[in-house]
C-alpha cells in the first residue's frame, strides 16, 4: 500500500512537472512570438523610415530642379526681350552718329543721347556686355564673318578689320554675334 501511495505521489509529481514544463514552453513560445513580432515591427519601421528618407530626398531634388528650371525660364525670357531691344539700340547709335556729324546740336540731340545712355545703363545692370571685336583675333564663338578683306598696313591676318554690327553677351550666353570683316 505504501508503494501505491508512492506511485500516486510520483504520478502527481510527474503531472505537476509536466504542467510546469508546458507552462514554460508556452511562455517561451509567447516570448518567441513577441520577439518575432518585435523584429517584424522593427523591420517595418526601418522600411518606412527608408521610404520616408527617399521621398524626402526626392522632394528636395524636385524643388532644386524646379528652382533651376524657373531661373532658366526667367533668364530665357529676359534674353529674348533684350534681343528684341538690340536693334533699337543700334538705331540710337546710328542716329547719334548722324547727329554728331551735324554742326548744330539741339535739345533733341541731347535728349536722344540721354535716352541712349539710359538704355545702355539698364542693359549693363542686366549684365549685357558688348563683345570686343575691332582688332581682336577672329573667334567664331563670338564673331560672324561677313567677308575677308585685304589687311591694312601693319594689320595681322585673322584679326577683325571692320565691325558691321556690334555683338552682345549676357553672362556666358551670346545674345547676338558681332558681324565683322576679317583680315586675310
Amino acid at each position: 500500500m505504501y508503494e501505491k501511495k508512492q506511485n500516486k505521489n510520483e504520478k502527481i509529481d510527474n503531472t505537476a512537472a509536466l504542467e510546469q514544463e508546458e507552462e514554460e514552453c508556452a511562455k517561451t513560445d509567447a516570448g518567441q512570438s513577441q520577439d518575432s513580432e518585435l523584429e517584424k515591427a522593427c523591420r517595418e519601421r526601418d522600411d518606412l523610415k527608408d521610404k520616408y528618407l527617399r521621398t524626402y530626398s526626392d522632394f528636395n531634388n524636385y524643388k532644386k530642379r524646379m528652382l533651376a528650371a524657373r531661373a532658366d525660364a526667367i533668364k530665357d525670357g529676359q534674353c529674348g526681350t533684350i534681343e528684341m531691344m538690340l536693334p533699337v539700340l543700334d538705331s540710337f547709335e546710328r542716329a547719334i552718329e548722324h547727329i554728331e556729324e551735324c554742326e548744330e546740336q539741339s535739345a533733341l540731340a541731347d535728349g536722344m543721347k540721354m535716352v541712349y545712355r539710359q538704355m545702355r545703363d539698364v542693359l549693363e545692370k542686366l549684365g549685357v556686355c558688348e563683345i570686343p571685336a575691332l582688332g581682336e583675333v577672329f573667334d567664331p564663338n563670338l564673331h560672324q564673318a561677313m567677308q575677308m578683306v585685304e589687311p591694312a598696313d601693319g594689320a595681322v591676318s585673322g584679326t577683325v578689320a571692320i565691325v558691321v554690327q556690334k555683338g552682345y553677351t549676357q553672362g556666358d550666353r551670346v545674345l547676338r554675334h558681332s558681324m565683322v570683316m576679317v583680315n586675310k
